[in-house]
């Protein structure tokens, strides 16, 4: 039997300057990068800075 489909999937979570965050990372068979942020309100504008930073 061939293998015809890779997932990978991480999470980490933590705390800076009394800021909580968490980070979650998925690949679906080598698709590329798409980037998908669920931002607190009031920090919707730093998502372009966020895209060029992880890209």
């Amino acid at each position: 039997m061939s293998l015809s489909s890779m997932t990978g999937f991480a999470r980490a979570e933590g705390e800076e300057r009394g800021r909580r965050f968490a980070f979650e990372v998925k690949s679906v068979n080598g698709r590329g990068l798409e980037l998908r942020f669920r931002l607190p309100p009031g920090f919707d504008r730093i998502e372009g800075e966020l895209r060029k930073l992880a890209g």
